[in-house]
């Protein structure tokens, strides 16, 4: 097969709309539980298990040591997988039920001594975000980088795939709370409640992921130095460490999923204690994720006006207008509710562009090297986003601590809030500030055409070679 018909093969390579749309499920199965763990759970902890915001925060640091090894790891077995459902989608199959009772395991804290509540928090919390949420979201996000090399194609599949994104958002953080505030026998204050109602929600993501890997296919097939032999570690990890575009994605994800759980954590605890009405969380969040649905679908249509490192500093910026507007009126339920409109904007264009860049730097790094290490990037961003979430989640727990935060108390000292304003606005800014920087150093935009022609022509004569060994 010469180049041009190496070239016409890719350009054919079409995904089916439903199977976007099937993907698109795959991604608000992903985000229900993430959602609780990150909006949520730590709350849960505080104000209903009453268990101590430091050992919570304390739990949550060590764990993400643990998460981000996990990740990686998960990466090279996704690589070294070989099955006939393909390298990557059969883990939806795996993993579906056990995301499930995981995600329930969370909630079921005994009422026992501080100690026995510690080692159980710590030991659930590690089986559902460092094992079982790992084998489930890694391999359904590097499903794309196998169902099409096709540039605009994987922009469609991303696009659909982050404009459903936030129902699984909205579905946790606008009904989640107020559904338990109306459940009888103590309402968001009892744990039962809390255990029936994460049932439903996390039995009915394992339903869409096994919907999503009933639909999808796994088309790309991989012509690399590896010869579709498994990728041994020792050749897996020197690659992965000479990807500079993958060590600036690693860097944006963790500052990205520490702004995530800053806006989210801090988004209840500000509505709580500030505005005063827990429901006002449903308002806020649904202005920022509802607005990214509509969004996201705009950016479809105008995407080519800018790069994607571009598009993603603009949705910084509305990042940061999104929390200093917040200083005019902070008790304003407005202000609080348009802030979450315009951080709703900004995450359009990082959410929308972030994953395609992933996918560009896997093409860059089988390019530099000549592997193909797909799984290993894509686990390595994810790990350096749950190594956000667990930075983040920490901080807060030790500042909030630190600062006179007591979850058992019915009034909250000046101090700590003040401290729940600070986090909420200037935390979340100086984060958006950081991302900002990072991606002033990404050029991968510009220089992918080239790198594409390139790795196109190589992979179009190992074809003929192969055909000619074969002969």
């Amino acid at each position: 097969m010469n180049l041009n018909g190496f070239n016409k093969l890719v350009q054919k390579d079409r995904v089916t709309g439903f199977e976007k749309f099937a993907y698109g499920c795959g991604e608000i199965s992903t985000n229900i539980v993430f959602t609780i763990a990150t909006s949520l759970l730590v709350m849960f902890y505080t104000d209903v298990a009453h268990v101590s915001a430091a050992i919570i925060g304390m739990i949550i640091a060590v764990s993400q040591v643990f998460n981000g090894v996990s990740d990686i790891a998960a990466g090279f077995i996704v690589d070294r997988t070989r099955s006939k459902y393909g390298r990557a989608r059969v883990w939806m199959l795996r993993m579906s039920i056990p995301y499930a009772i995981a995600a329930i395991l969370l909630i079921t804290v005994p009422q026992v001594g501080r100690m026995a509540q510690t080692i159980y928090i710590f030991i659930t919390y590690n089986l559902m975000l460092t094992v079982v949420y790992t084998l489930f979201q890694l391999p359904f996000a590097t499903t794309m980088t196998y169902m099409t090399r096709d540039q605009n194609e994987r922009a469609k599949i991303n696009i659909i795939r982050m404009a459903m994104s936030p129902i699984g958002n909205i579905l946790v953080t606008l009904l989640f709370t107020r559904i338990l505030n109306v459940m009888p026998g103590g309402g968001m204050d009892s744990q039962r409640n809390w255990v029936i109602l994460t049932a439903i929600y996390a039995f009915g993501a394992a339903a869409l992921m096994l919907f999503c890997f009933a639909t999808v296919r796994e088309r790309v097939e991989v012509h690399d130095e590896a010869g579709g032999e498994k990728l041994p570690l020792k050749k897996a990890i020197p690659a992965l460490f000479k990807n500079k575009y993958f060590i600036m994605l690693f860097l944006f994800f963790v500052f990205f999923a520490m702004y995530q759980t800053f806006a989210g954590t801090m988004a209840t605890y500000y509505c709580k204690w500030i505005v005063g009405d827990t429901n006002i969380i449903g308002n806020v969040n649904t202005a920022c994720f509802g607005i990214t649905i509509f969004a996201t679908l705009l950016l479809g249509k105008v995407m080519h006006l800018m790069s994607k490192r571009n598009w993603c500093i603009l949705g910084a910026c509305f990042i940061i207008a999104g929390s200093l507007i917040l200083l005019i009126s902070p008790e304003s339920v407005a202000l609080v509710t348009f802030g979450g409109l315009l951080r709703g904007i900004g995450m359009t264009p990082i959410l929308g562009m972030i994953f395609t860049m992933i996918a560009d730097a896997i093409e860059y790094g089988q390019w530099k090297t000549g592997l193909r290490t797909a799984g290993a990037i894509q686990s390595a961003t994810t790990s350096g986003q749950k190594f956000g979430q667990g930075i983040g989640s920490a901080l807060i727990g030790f500042i909030m601590e630190a600062n006179e935060y007591n979850g058992n108390l019915a009034a909250q000292s000046p101090q700590a809030i003040q401290t729940i304003e600070n986090l909420f606005v200037y935390g979340v800014t100086i984060l958006g500030v950081i991302m900002i920087v990072i991606l002033l150093f990404y050029k991968l935009d510009k220089e992918y055409p080239a790198i594409i022609k390139e790795l196109l022509e190589r992979e179009a004569k190992q074809i003929k070679t192969k055909q000619v060994e074969s002969e």
